[in-house]
């Protein structure tokens, strides 16, 4: 629950709350790498409501630690799925005090459709009985789900384990300019490629594929990992979807890096079909992709047609840098 190196303070209500967690009453469960879930105070008028305690001693979003910060995020969208599909509420009022504890912590409270005061925020009703505020609710709305908590844990979970990962994987395929070369691609190892698309890069081209959605830009075929995907076989499944090809022999390349996380994995990729160096290469129809085009790698990093991620990879790619920061997504 707690890591022994997490400092927590003496003095902190919040920080005492966490090191007794299994003693406290209103303790649920953990919430994960980054907090635990306590049954908010003001569920006693709105039922459901959930508080999260991040498990360090940190007053604002401003100081999650950048590794830290999409996995919390992620956590606590879970939290607020998992209140929606328990309690069918119309609506979250999700909040962050922090004025009396002054320690990072949540309210996620769900708002229910026959409320009385449903246009006044749940902090705003402090003087308003839990009879008066539910006077259009049938008496027994509240005591058909007697395993609300459990539920929510329940569900919790499930979101926990099914949500979507934040990593991605994508191909680089190389063509050399010269037919020549080209013809004997197949001849070569995957490090002969890239030892000799290193060394001359304005000898070599690189395929992209212009997407059809968004903002139609120029990318590299991938996408992001379904859960519990590895980045390598996000690649293998996106291509065969995106272009239809069999990926035959692939090598990690390069990953991406933003904002202190690793986004995704960049493949030096060979698939079995060797009209993928075509300058229109067959390949199967998908609504995603407009079109493919090969684009020489020197123009590619010269360019202002294309991504900050694009160039980035290619820049790393020829520099031999296992790992680059990105801007863009």
């Amino acid at each position: 629950m707690l890591s022994p190196y997490i400092r927590l303070r003496d003095d902190c209500v919040l920080c005492q709350k966490l090191m007794k967690a299994k003693n406290e009453n209103d303790f649920l469960f953990d919430g994960g790498n980054h907090f635990l879930v306590y049954k908010s105070p003001f569920a006693q008028k709105w039922p459901g409501a959930l508080m999260a305690v991040y498990k360090r001693h940190i007053y604002e979003h401003s100081q999650i630690r950048g590794n830290e910060l999409l996995d919390t995020l992620q956590s606590l969208v879970c939290l607020e799925k998992a209140i929606i599909k328990v309690t069918k509420c119309k609506r979250i009022n999700f909040v962050k005090f922090a004025n009396v504890a002054n320690h990072l912590h949540w309210h996620i409270i769900p708002r229910y459709y026959k409320e009385i005061y449903l246009e006044k925020c749940s902090w705003e009703l402090s003087d308003i009985s839990k009879e008066d505020l539910y006077k259009n609710i049938e008496p027994n709305f509240f005591v058909k789900n007697q395993n609300l908590y459990a539920n929510l844990k329940k569900e919790y979970t499930f979101e926990i384990h099914h949500r979507e990962s934040s990593y991605f994987g994508c191909a680089l395929f190389l063509r050399a300019s010269d037919k020549n070369i080209r013809n004997n691609i197949w001849k070569l190892s995957l490090d002969e490629i890239i030892k000799s698309a290193r060394e001359k890069p304005s000898e070599w081209e690189c395929l992209l594929m212009k997407r059809n959605y968004f903002d139609f830009a120029w990318d590299f075929i991938g996408g992001n990992s379904d859960i519990n995907e590895f980045p390598e076989y996000t690649m293998i499944r996106e291509v065969k979807e995106e272009v239809g090809w069999k990926i035959l022999h692939y090598k990690e390349i390069c990953r991406q890096w933003k904002q202190g996380t690793i986004k995704g994995f960049v493949y030096l990729a060979i698939p079995e079909e060797k009209q993928y160096m075509d300058d229109d290469p067959p390949r199967t129809p998908c609504d995603e992709v407009q079109t493919v085009k090969y684009f020489n790698l020197c123009e590619i990093i010269n360019s202002n047609h294309f991504s900050d991620s694009v160039k980035g990879r290619i820049k790393a790619f020829i520099d031999k840098r296992s790992d680059f920061l990105s801007i863009d997504p």
